[in-house]
């Protein structure tokens, strides 16, 4: 199957500078974007969350590329840019019989009512789920993703109120701690089994999900977390388990790289690009 990288360079959903200058970063170390969707500045008018008026119109223009990919029997890798246009990215295909492998330091399942920062990049999966703003709810419909085909996986940072909704939605993850303490092959063995039970998936990489001590390339980093090389196995396990019909690489911050974090993503890319040239399961 033909790749093809989109490129959303947003930063409205952090709110933090650097994110919206990952494509520029990424093209100038040879990826080739056959689309880039950018930003229109919309009025805002004061709200329950920052930038709403621009990112809806971002992430409904961005939702009709990714299917348009889709359509046309095209793979859509899209690169951001914050987390925010993970709306975009799923509702994009049809998610009917589909799961989400979401791999972060972060949860990212605030609402409106429940965030403290106001911000969309902390909500994208909950908005995927059905829950959140009417005006983000509207990109969505009813392609809202079950919770119960929904694993994270590194996770180590929640906000109190954002934990108590995930769990009374259901939702399964397994956090950094459990993977420190229990390994990481049983880590593996836990997220191909939940893979396995699933027919397709997006699959969502933030690369916040890795220790920042190692690759410092993002936004908002966390103490700890994966090491290139896992979070490598983990992308790989993915396509090696199921169909994957859509994936994300987002929070790539190069203001804060030193080389590393571009490095594991032109990694990820060619992997990427080798499983869909057919080593995959």
């Amino acid at each position: 199957m033909k790749l093809r990288r989109i490129g959303a360079p947003v930063n409205e959903g952090c709110d933090i500078h650097g994110s919206q200058l990952a494509i520029q970063s990424l093209q100038t170390r040879g990826l080739t974007f056959e689309t880039v969707v950018t930003v229109e500045k919309k009025n805002e008018s004061e709200g329950e969350i920052l930038h709403l008026n621009t990112l809806h119109d971002f992430l409904t223009r961005l939702k009709h590329e990714v299917t348009k990919t889709d359509q046309a029997g095209e793979f859509p890798l899209v690169y951001g840019g914050d987390h925010s246009l993970a709306i975009a990215t799923i509702a994009a295909l049809d998610n009917k019989n589909r799961g989400v492998l979401w791999i972060d330091a972060h949860g990212d399942c605030n609402t409106h009512l429940s965030s403290e920062s106001k911000r969309i990049h902390g909500m994208p999966l909950a908005v995927a789920q059905g829950y959140g703003h009417p005006k983000l709810l509207e990109i969505v419909g009813s392609n809202t993703v079950d919770s119960d085909k929904i694993l994270l996986v590194g996770i180590r940072s929640l906000d109190e109120k954002e934990e108590e909704l995930m769990k009374s939605w259901g939702l399964k993850w397994i956090t950094q701690d459990d993977i420190d303490i229990n390994g990481f092959e049983w880590t593996k063995d836990q997220v191909k089994s939940f893979l396995e039970a699933l027919d397709e998936i997006h699959l969502s990489f933030d690369v916040d999900s890795m220790d920042p001590s190692l690759c410092p390339g993002v936004s908002t980093p966390v103490g700890g977390g994966l090491t290139p090389d896992q979070a490598l196995d983990l992308v790989e396990l993915g396509f090696d388990s199921v169909h994957v019909s859509s994936m994300d690489i987002v929070e790539f911050n190069p203001v804060h790289d030193q080389g590393k974090t571009v490095e594991l993503i032109l990694r990820m890319d060619a992997m990427v690009q080798s499983k869909l040239n057919g080593e995959c399961a």
